[in-house]
């Protein structure tokens, strides 16, 4: 059950032209009523994919410090950031070091400096250059000896004897390297080892990684192509074969880091798979934490000695062809997501969905997705400051394919409805039922086997183009089975997000709040298809809306033609000036900011009584965890109560059951209205099973 109020606005207002030459600067005269008790929203900062990343710890200034990379399909990078425990920023040094690929980077805690060396340049140079990083800038050394052009090499501290050490890499024709050069902090100078191991992919960053173990004096490094360990004795130089009982079989690209105060070093998988493993005791354990993190290739791993909470960090990478940009942390016994592309904002803190912020700034390469709060509420956000939305936020319904046969509905957004399940086949289930989507509009379960569902429309099924009140959009229906196949499910709708500004919005990324896809087929891949969701709603009012960003409220899509299509929802700009609209879909509604009492909280309509069973607070509405169960077929009686509206106001009540939906009043019959008391009392005759209730209340505010 949800419960949702429409109120239309019949009161005339003045439309308030301003010419587009209003300057950006000057403070217009709405304001948002934010009292500002949330202080200001700060979302972690990161940066945009990148992989074969140089990278250490720099223990002098309690950061990770990252140069260099690639991105996908982007090119090279120049770009030296750092990472504080919380978030990302760009370093900005004066000396900008040249882009490169593949090079590699450790902390010196001699010289209390990071030192890299070599990489890949974009036009395909191998570099010996050696660069200095202080914590502030870059400084090119000029040593007298050093390594021959590489990339793909290895380097770890030494800090037996307080030198760094460089092995191996890919020559500029891609030969492999197996030889070994100290770094004093001025020079470097080759080693000779003996009995080395075997050539060919050996030496290499693409099959192999190593650490420092300073308690044995000893190099150890890992060969996932041969799945061996070695290890070169750091007083005779010479490498042997360590024998052990397992061999991680991971893929190509493993990094490891060594955590010097526990005495183990982590392996966190690599191109194939997820896995994460320790080696202790001269042998490999393959670990089980509850959160393992997404596999990847060319990814940072790094210890971190100052760090209680998470001594390693793992970030960056690249997953095949998508790119992998979270930052993790590792307690110990499992990996804990800290920040990335994706931010998840918590909205069960606030059960009226609306925050009193002072500025928002969502930054670039960041997208934000909600946790919904009991009652799934709309998103408000309030500001009495500028509002700056470079990054991306999302209030999506779920595609239909979250849908299945366990009875789990796709999830509207906050302030959508969820979608309707598809039909289970008749041999299986016994009946080709569907269930129909959630919400005002959502789509009804056509009846019959083998029928196709309905769209959750949006557009001329409630709603109205001030939006008011902020409302999501509904789910569409599931289609019915056919005698040995299921059907697919419907699309959620899209959620409802509020943003106001006593300044400025200015949408540089952009808001999305999309119906969810139907289903085109079930899961054994045959039967009709769901109904897509409807879009949801997007409404900013602020003395200017601005910015290249996109604004986004489309329906959801189906796989069957037009005729599925969940409808698209409403987006509306209150600004005096507004130069964004031609980047919004659909066609957005627009007027200088309007005086409304849109964000308040204080008329309420829901649904309080179901056939003498009193209904808790905030019902969910789904179906896999029902709030009302019909035991058996019969009349009942629903009692809705309201506050702070009108008494006489009609109330219209919708039931979705299995067999179909039932609306009340029935047409041509007596509205259903307020009374005193502020309830309204309906009687419906209904079939056993599961039941969905929503009660809508329309009227005027003077």
């Amino acid at each position: 059950m949800k419960r949702t109020i429409t109120k239309s606005i019949l009161a005339g207002f003045l439309l308030i032209l301003v010419s587009p030459l209003v300057g950006q600067n000057d403070d217009l005269p709405y304001e948002s009523g934010s009292t500002g008790a949330d202080g200001p929203l700060t979302i972690p900062r990161t940066f945009g994919d990148r992989h074969a990343i140089a990278y250490c710890y720099d223990e002098a200034n309690d950061n990770i410090v990252l140069h260099g990379g690639a991105r996908y399909n982007a090119g090279f990078q120049n770009k030296t950031l750092l990472f504080n425990g919380t978030e990302w920023i760009n370093a900005d040094p004066e000396t900008v070091v040249s882009e490169r690929y593949h090079a590699d980077m450790v902390y010196d805690r001699t010289s209390a400096n990071a030192v890299l060396f070599g990489g890949h340049r974009a036009d395909g140079t191998r570099m010996n250059d050696t660069w200095i990083w202080d914590g502030n800038n870059w400084t090119e050394m000029n040593p007298a000896n050093r390594p021959s052009p590489r990339w793909l090499h290895e380097m770890v501290y030494d800090s037996v004897s307080g030198r760094v050490l460089l092995f191996g890499g890919l020559t500029q024709s891609n030969g492999n390297l197996v030889d070994l050069w100290s770094w004093d902090g001025a020079n470097w100078t080759q080693l000779v080892t003996t009995n080395t191991p075997r050539g060919g992919n050996y030496g290499s960053q693409d099959h192999d990684d190593m650490f420092f173990d300073p308690v044995n004096n000893r190099l150890v490094l890992y060969n996932e192509s041969y799945r061996e360990t070695y290890v070169l004795d750091l007083t005779t130089y010479t490498w042997a074969t360590l024998p052990t009982a397992v061999k991680p079989d991971v893929g190509s690209n493993i990094k490891i880091a060594y955590n010097e105060a526990e005495g183990y070093a982590l392996l966190a998988g690599g191109s194939s798979n997820t896995q994460t493993w320790k080696f202790v005791n001269d042998e490999w354990l393959q670990l089980s934490p509850a959160n393992p993190v997404g596999y990847a290739y060319a990814y940072g791993i790094v210890y971190n000695p100052d760090s209680v909470e998470y001594p390693i960090y793992r970030f960056y990478g690249l997953n095949n062809t998508n790119t992998f940009q979270s930052t993790y942390g590792w307690d110990g016994d499992d990996w804990h997501y800290i920040v990335g592309r994706q931010y998840y904002f918590d909205m069960t803190a606030k059960p009226d969905g609306v925050w009193n912020f002072t500025t928002i700034h969502v930054p670039q390469a960041v997208d934000v997705y909600f946790t919904r709060n009991a009652a799934n509420t709309p998103v408000t956000w309030l500001a009495s400051e500028g509002v700056t939305i470079d990054g991306r936020i999302y209030v999506d319904g779920q595609h239909a394919w979250y849908n299945d046969l366990a009875g789990n509905n796709a999830r509207g957004g906050p302030g959508g409805y969820d979608g309707g399940l598809g039909g289970v086949r008749i041999d299986v289930s016994g009946t080709p039922a569907a269930t129909s989507g959630q919400g005002p509009g959502g789509g009804i379960a056509p009846v019959g086997q083998d029928a196709n569902g309905t769209p959750g429309r949006y557009n001329g099924v409630y709603g109205n183009r001030l939006i008011q009140p902020l409302l999501g959009g509904s789910g569409g229906s599931g289609g019915t089975s056919g005698a040995n196949r299921n059907a697919g499910s419907g699309g959620a709708g899209g959620g409802a997000i509020l943003i106001s500004s006593s300044r400025d919005v200015v949408v540089n990324g952009g808001i999305y709040a999309r119906g969810g896809n139907a289903q085109a087929q079930a899961p054994d891949h045959n039967g009709r298809y769901g109904g897509g969701g409807s879009g949801g709603a997007i409404r900013i009012v602020a003395d200017r809306i601005l910015g290249s960003g996109a604004l986004n409220a489309n329906g959801g899509d189906s796989f069957g033609g037009s005729s599925f299509d969940g409808g698209g929802g409403r987006i509306r700009l209150e600004a005096y000036y507004r130069p964004i609209s031609g980047n919004a879909t659909p066609t957005p509604s627009a007027t200088a900011p309007m005086d409304t009492d849109a964000f308040l909280n204080d008329r309420q309509l829901w649904i309080a009584n179901v056939a003498g069973e009193p209904v808790g607070d905030n019902p969910t509405g789904s179906l896999a965890n029902p709030d009302v169960i019909f035991a058996q077929a019969g009349e009942i009686t629903v009692t809705v109560q309201s506050l702070n509206i009108p008494v006489g106001t009609p109330v219209s009540l919708r039931i979705t059951t299995e067999t179909g939906v039932i609306e009340l009043p029935a047409l041509n019959a007596p509205d259903v209205t307020i009374g005193q008391d502020g309830s309204a009392v309906f009687t419906a005759t209904v079939p056993a099973g599961l039941g969905t209730l929503q009660a809508t209340a329309e009227f005027s505010l003077q």
